[in-house]
């Protein structure tokens, strides 16, 4: 387990060193209000495949809005299933992905509220501070939450994670070098 804030941190920086991928906004716009659960099925395995080309090294943000609302839609429709809080998830992570911060967090609180009761729902608590700290550099902001998630899942794989993003909390990446050097 002490491996893991490394295994994070090492993580961070290289996300922290890529190129930013370019982006294309074509893409069908399609509404989803009126599709049935197995059409939103289809939809979301139908536009995952088209949010990042691998070839030019891109995302497509119109894929990308189409896949995030049909899975929430999707959530919505089938919240009962067990796929509707997977979906949510993926939804939230790709949200972050294309830096739509504000609606990934709207994410990860639904499937905290909503979903209460799934194993995902303390990991959305997580990202949800995560994003505000890494993506967002809101610290503060992000430390209240990670403070929450210790208090209320002190059990949880991500529980010790999280007391060492505290701990490093406004650190520069070079401060948190230096320490694991000592």
């Amino acid at each position: 387990m002490r491996c893991i804030p490394f295994m994070l941190f090492l993580t961070l920086l290289l996300v922290g060193c890529q190129t930013e991928p370019k982006t294309t906004d074509t893409a069908e716009s399609t509404p989803v209000a009126n599709l049935s659960k197995s059409q939103l099925g289809e939809k979301i395995a139908e536009t995952r495949l088209q949010i990042y080309d691998q070839k030019t090294n891109s995302f497509n943000r119109a894929a990308a809005n189409n896949y995030i609302a049909y899975c929430e839609q999707y959530a919505t429709v089938a919240s009962d299933d067990p796929e509707a809080v997977k979906y949510l998830f993926q939804a939230g992570e790709t949200a972050r992905s294309v830096q739509q911060h504000d609606r990934a967090l709207a994410i990860y609180d639904r499937i905290y509220k909503d979903f209460s009761s799934s194993p995902k729902a303390p990991q959305a608590l997580f990202l949800k501070a995560f994003t505000m700290d890494n993506d967002m550099k809101q610290p503060e902001k992000a430390r209240a939450i990670y403070e929450e998630f210790v208090a209320k899942h002190p059990e949880d794989d991500f529980a010790d994670d999280t007391k060492f993003l505290l701990e490093n909390l406004g650190k520069s990446d070079e401060e948190i070098i230096k320490k694991f050097e000592q």
